[in-house]
This record gives C-alpha cells, sequence and structure tokens, in this order.
C-alpha cells in the first residue's frame, strides 16, 4: 500500500507542526491547566474557564487549516482523511485542546446532508449563525471561534467540546439533527485529561436525511481521529521520555544505559510505529470506500482502535515509570501525557472492546485482505 503524502498535506502537516511547537508550549498548557484542572474542575461554566487553547485555535483558523481540511463543496481542499490523520497528530504531539476534529466532522455532515446557506431555513436555524456555520470559505463557522460536535446515542450524551459548542449535530440511521447550544442543556464533565466535554439533553429536531452511508463513515471517522491523536500523544511521550533517560543518571550513567530500560524505550519505538502503520492503513481505506465503509474500512479502523488503546497503556505506563516521581508530578509535563493517552484509551473503549469488534468484522466478511496484493 502507497502510503506517500502529496506536496500539499505536507506543507500544511509542517505549518501545524511550526505553529503547535510556537504556540502549545508547557508554559501555556499549565496555564489552561490552572483555568480547569486538577482542583480547579467546578469552577465556572464558560468558555473562558474550558481547556481550550483559543490563540492557538484562533491561529490555525487565520492560517486556514480547517478550511484545508473541509470538503471540496465547503471551499475545502478535500484532501481526505489521510491528511486529518497526519495533522491531528501534530496535535496530539504538543496535546493541543483545540476542537479541529469535531469541527471537520461537522462540515462534512453539513456537506451531506446539502445543509448549504440555503438549506439552513428547513432545519430552523436560519440566520447569521447557520450561514456562517455552513459558509463555503468557512467551514463549521470556524471563522467566528465557533465549535461543533456530533452527539453519540443515548439520552444524555457526554460530547467532546459541547461546554464551547454553539451547534450540536447528531448522525444516525435516521439523518442529521442539528441544535442550537440555546435550545439544548449542556452538563461539563471532568474527563481524565481534564479536556472539554459535557453531557448533552435536549430535542435536536426532525433528521435530514443524510446519503447511505454517511452516518457510519462519520463514526468510523471520529475512531480514526481519535487514534491519529493517540498516535502523536504516544510518539511524543517517547521522545521525550528517551530524552530524559539520556541525562537522568543514576550510579554514575545515563538510565537509558541500563538493558532494562533501553529495552522498555525500544519496546515503545514498535508500538508507536504499530500505530502510524495501522491508523494510516484505516485512514487510507476510509478515503478509498467511496462514502459507503466497507469489511476492508471497518477492519483497518478496527485493527487501528486496538493499537491507539494498547500501545497507548503501555506507553503511557513506560514514560511515567522510567521519568520516576517525577512524572506524576504536575510541574512536569510528563504527567499530561499519561492523562492524555489514558483518556484516549477510555473514549475508544479500551483494547479488548476493539479486538472483539473486529473479531465480529472478521466472522461476518472474512478477511478482506485476503487477496491483496
Amino acid at each position: 500500500m502507497d502510503f506517500s503524502i502529496d506536496d500539499t498535506t505536507t506543507e500544511l502537516t509542517g505549518l501545524v507542526r511550526e505553529m503547535g511547537e510556537q504556540l502549545v508550549t508547557d508554559e501555556s498548557l499549565r496555564e489552561l491547566d490552572a483555568r480547569f484542572g486538577p482542583g480547579a474542575e467546578s469552577g465556572g461554566t464558560d468558555r473562558a474557564t474550558v481547556r481550550f487553547h483559543d490563540r492557538f485555535w484562533d491561529e490555525l483558523v487565520r492560517a486556514g487549516v480547517p478550511t484545508a481540511l473541509a470538503p471540496e463543496p465547503l471551499g475545502g481542499a478535500g484532501l481526505g482523511v489521510v491528511a486529518d490523520v497526519l495533522v491531528l497528530r501534530e496535535l496530539g504531539r504538543v496535546l493541543a485542546p483545540v476542537p479541529l476534529s469535531a469541527t471537520l466532522r461537522a462540515a462534512r455532515l453539513l456537506d451531506a446532508a446539502a445543509l448549504g446557506p440555503s438549506g439552513w431555513e428547513s432545519t430552523g436555524l436560519g440566520g447569521p449563525a447557520g450561514e456562517r456555520t455552513a459558509e463555503s470559505d468557512r467551514p463549521a463557522a470556524v471563522a467566528a471561534g465557533r465549535q461543533l460536535a456530533a452527539v453519540s446515542d443515548g439520552p444524555a450524551a457526554e460530547v467532546d467540546w459541547a461546554p464551547v459548542a454553539d451547534i450540536v449535530l447528531r448522525a444516525d440511521a435516521e439523518g442529521l439533527r442539528v441544535a442550537e447550544r440555546a435550545a439544548l442543556t449542556i452538563r461539563r464533565t471532568v474527563p481524565v485529561d481534564f479536556s472539554c466535554a459535557g453531557l448533552v439533553e435536549g430535542d435536536l429536531g426532525e433528521p435530514t436525511p443524510l446519503p447511505e452511508g454517511a452516518a457510519e463513515l462519520d463514526a468510523l471517522t471520529r475512531r480514526v481521529h481519535l487514534a491519529a491523536y493517540q498516535w502523536g500523544v504516544t510518539e511524543a511521550a517517547l521522545e521525550r521520555t528517551a530524552a530524559y533517560a539520556g541525562t537522568r543518571h543514576q550510579f554514575g550513567r545515563p538510565i537509558g544505559t541500563f538493558q532494562a530500560v533501553a529495552a522498555r524505550l525500544a519496546d515503545g519505538s514498535i508500538d508507536v510505529d504499530a500505530v502510524r502503520l495501522s491508523t494510516l492503513r484505516a485512514a487510507y481505506e476510509l478515503d478509498a470506500c467511496g462514502g459507503i465503509p466497507g469489511a476492508a474500512a471497518r477492519a483497518a479502523v478496527g485493527a487501528a482502535h486496538f493499537w491507539a488503546c494498547d500501545a497507548g497503556h503501555r506507553l503511557a505506563h513506560s514514560a511515567v515509570h522510567i521519568h520516576g516521581g517525577v512524572g506524576l508530578d504536575r510541574s512536569e509535563p510528563a504527567h499530561r501525557y499519561f492523562l492524555a493517552a489514558k483518556a484516549a484509551e477510555f473514549r475508544l473503549g479500551g483494547a479488548t472492546r476493539q479486538l472483539i469488534a473486529l473479531g465480529d468484522v472478521l466472522a461476518a466478511a472474512g478477511d478482506p485482505w485476503e487477496h491483496s496484493a
């Protein structure tokens, strides 16, 4: 399989990495922790108190990153899920708390439901908010700093970025439902990594029909986005841990020269490669499925999910163990990578659950790559 990346995606990924390294610093994350981190979980209910890196988000919007990743009908470059994965990896590397995944998925769902500026009247969401959300050069109303999220199943679903969302979407077999925040009840929750999430309750209105496979494609895309962010988290955690092992001395030598530590770091490198390859494969299959996911896409996403959970678990604990006591000290960045990796594992559902789901796909459809080259 050819995982070569086009020049546009390469340049976009490089831009996001440069911006992330400049803006999402350890110091800026400490400031966000003080806003809504350990010990400040119950303070406030508005955007000023959530763990949201507004400066980085504004710069991403100004640089046109969400627009570039949006569908072509909305003014984007239509780069596909592979480009999403490479950009979200960069966000994971710096633990950037921004709603890029939710915004991209929302824009694609709106496009699939043909809810452009003229189509918003049918949802009851006409006017500036609806028009700016669907405007071709401002996918998901990012130019106004607005975030969107997709509601999962259940009467009170926990939704990432719901506390700062102006519009909430839900896609299922019946179609796409859209509601303004004012019509919903949103209660903040406290995920293990202190990220922005909330329980959403309320009537999302009547569904707008979606094309065949669109709702499943969105659900699978969400899982691949999570795996991509986990790829960045584990990769950066390993790099930071290896650097620490090279400078921390014990018994007159760097601890990285001890066989047990070196072997654990080597195993971590293999795990990161497994997450990388499986996530890219899943993204490729989603881009190649023509909008209707089949067994190959489902199996690839299941494999990526498994590795993101399993490898993320091992690397999170390796980073803490090799750092020793400072790995759990809030003054050091290592603890944030541990929390981020564990949160991603929980959101993905755990490794065992992914193997069960993958087994169901293989049992029903056989090996989708049996005859592949």
